[in-house]
């Protein structure tokens, strides 16, 4: 692994120590170098689409996400948690993702070249009940592509029968989150890819 390695944990989860944060957890546990996570809980507002960001660099908003946009552009790793809510993802997850959008309209509309670090990226999905992923897996994909998160992703994972068993219990899920933080360890600890 790498102590300079930074990791950006998006976790979309709005339920204090619930099944989303079991596996933030075991990811933080098993992650070298510097973390931070945003959530519902940081002070960050959604975007309201105020189109400050089609002429300014930046966010009209100001709250903690003026602190993440630098972070952002220098981490290695993006993890994104987010339970399932109507078989899609949770509204703090598209709230928090949607805040980024000043890095699409600096592309699109002020026609400036943003270079983002291209970054390694982890999806971790948490639902009640199986079957409820496909449409959470295709909007994180898309959030992923927006965030410069290299394809394929380092890992997708899935705890989605927690009514029945908790994903604090999800021994399959626990391994791929202990195993993808190894390989953000490894990557980050690897020569850079040319």
């Amino acid at each position: 692994g790498c102590d300079k390695m930074k990791t950006l944990i998006i976790n979309g989860s709005s339920r204090k120590n619930g099944n989303t944060e079991a596996l933030v957890k075991e990811m933080i546990e098993n992650l070298d170098g510097e973390i931070r996570t945003i959530s519902m809980y940081s002070n960050i507002s959604p975007c309201i689409d105020c189109r400050y960001c089609w002429k300014n660099p930046g966010c009209s908003i100001r709250d903690d996400m003026q602190d993440i946009y630098p972070y952002y552009e220098e981490c290695d790793n993006i993890v994104l948690a987010s339970p399932t809510w109507f078989s899609s993802l949770s509204g703090p997850t598209i709230n928090i993702v949607s805040r980024f959008q000043t890095y699409f309209a600096g592309r699109i509309f002020r026609k400036e070249k943003i270079d983002i670090k291209p970054k390694n990226g982890v999806i971790i999905i948490v639902g009640a009940m199986p079957g409820t992923h496909v449409i959470p897996t295709q909007s994180a994909t898309v959030m992923m592509s927006f965030l410069k998160v290299r394809r394929p992703f380092l890992a997708t994972i899935y705890s989605l029968d927690t009514d029945k068993v908790p994903a604090s219990q999800d021994i399959a899920a626990i391994e791929q989150v202990r195993k993808a933080a190894r390989e953000l360890n490894e990557a980050a600890g690897a020569p850079p890819v040319k």
